[in-house]
C-alpha cells in the first residue's frame, strides 16, 4: 500500500518539454493531504467497527441471557400453576371427605340435636363455598399470571 509519504518522496525525472514541476508538486501535496485523511478515516472507521461488533455481540449476550430467563420464567409458572391445582383438588377432595364425615355423624345424631345438625351441615356447606371460592381465584389469578 503506498503511503503519504511514499508519494511525498517520489522524484521524477526531468525532461525537456516535462510537466512544471511546481504544479506537480502542489498537485502531489494535495494527493498527499487526501490519502492522509482517508487513510485516518480508515482507521477510524475500523475502530469503530470493532467497538460496535463488541457492542452486538454484548446484546447477543444479552439477549440470549433474556430468552433463557423467560424460559425458566415460563416453565416456573406452568410448575407453580401445576402445583397450585394439585393442592386446590387436594382441599376440595379433603372437604368433600369432611363433609361427609360431618353428615354421617350428624344422621346418626338423636332426633333433639336436629337443629344442631341444620346449623353444622349449613357452616360446612358454607365452608365448602368459600374453599371452592378461594381455588377458583386462585386458578384464575395463576391464568391471568401467564
Amino acid at each position: 500500500m503506498i503511503t503519504p509519504v511514499d508519494i511525498q518522496n517520489k522524484d521524477f525525472g526531468k525532461k525537456i518539454k516535462g510537466y512544471d514541476c511546481d504544479e506537480v508538486d502542489d498537485f502531489l501535496d494535495e494527493i498527499i493531504r487526501d490519502y492522509d485523511a482517508l487513510i485516518k478515516e480508515n482507521r477510524n472507521l475500523k475502530n469503530k467497527i470493532g467497538m460496535l461488533s463488541k457492542t452486538v455481540e454484548n446484546y447477543k449476550s444479552l439477549e440470549d441471557s433474556m430468552t433463557k430467563s423467560v424460559e425458566i420464567a415460563k416453565q416456573t409458572a406452568a410448575d407453580i400453576k401445576e402445583n397450585a391445582n394439585a393442592e386446590a383438588q387436594m382441599i376440595i377432595n379433603n372437604a368433600k371427605l369432611d363433609a361427609s364425615r360431618l353428615a354421617k355423624q350428624i344422621d346418626d345424631e338423636h332426633i333433639k340435636r336436629h337443629r344442631e345438625m341444620l346449623k353444622v351441615k349449613s357452616e360446612t356447606e358454607t365452608f365448602k363455598t368459600r374453599i371452592t371460592t378461594m381455588c377458583e381465584n386462585m386458578i384464575k389469578m395463576l391464568d391471568d399470571a401467564q
